[in-house]
């Protein structure tokens, strides 16, 4: 029994020691199995929300995804503030939504969010089903700045009304934003 608990202690102590591997955002260069059991360590708070608004971003990779009514999941970064406002003429291109700062610890461990869109009914491409809550989950760290943000990619998918975007961790909803869309010409 003692060796046991000595044991669980020591690679408690080892994990502990590859945490500013973390800290440093090199997730993906840990060793296989460390960011698993770091995030599982892992608390997270809450969120800070420093900005909210229309965005332009450089889009990084884009694939299918009948979790998401227009059917694209888009990773990109560069993102950029135009305008802040929840009030939006949308027209294909155009991004809302906000940036978010994880609060917890241990302060860069990587972490699951969620991303969840609530809009107006939008057929999805792949499912000709309509759907009104669009969802994505996205590694994000602790401490770090990141964004959520809804583009308008398709024709199809430019439907005036609220758009509420929202991030949680583990069920518990972190920070949210109600935005009325409307459709430019």
């Amino acid at each position: 029994m003692k060796r046991t608990l000595s044991l669980a202690l020591m690679a408690l102590a080892a994990l502990l020691a590859l945490a500013p591997v973390a800290r440093a955002g090199a997730a993906k260069a840990q060793p296989a199995g460390v960011g698993k059991a770091a995030s599982a360590l892992a608390t997270v708070t809450g969120a800070r929300v420093p900005e909210f608004g229309v965005y332009t971003s450089t889009v990084t990779s884009r694939e299918k995804s009948s979790a998401v009514a227009d059917g694209i999941k888009d990773r990109a970064k560069n993102f950029r503030l135009v305008r802040r406002s929840t009030l939006v003429v949308a027209r294909l291109g155009t991004g809302i939504g906000f940036k978010y700062v994880l609060k917890g610890s241990p302060e860069g461990a990587a972490v699951n969010i969620e991303m969840a869109v609530r809009h107006p009914a939008i057929v999805n491409p792949e499912t000709r089903e309509p759907m009104t809550i669009s969802r994505a989950t996205f590694e994000r760290v602790i401490g770090q700045g990141a964004h959520a943000v809804w583009s308008f990619d398709t024709p199809e998918g430019l439907v005036p009304g609220e758009y509420v975007i929202e991030i949680s961790f583990e069920g518990k909803v972190l920070a949210h934003k109600a935005f009325r869309v409307t459709i430019g010409k």
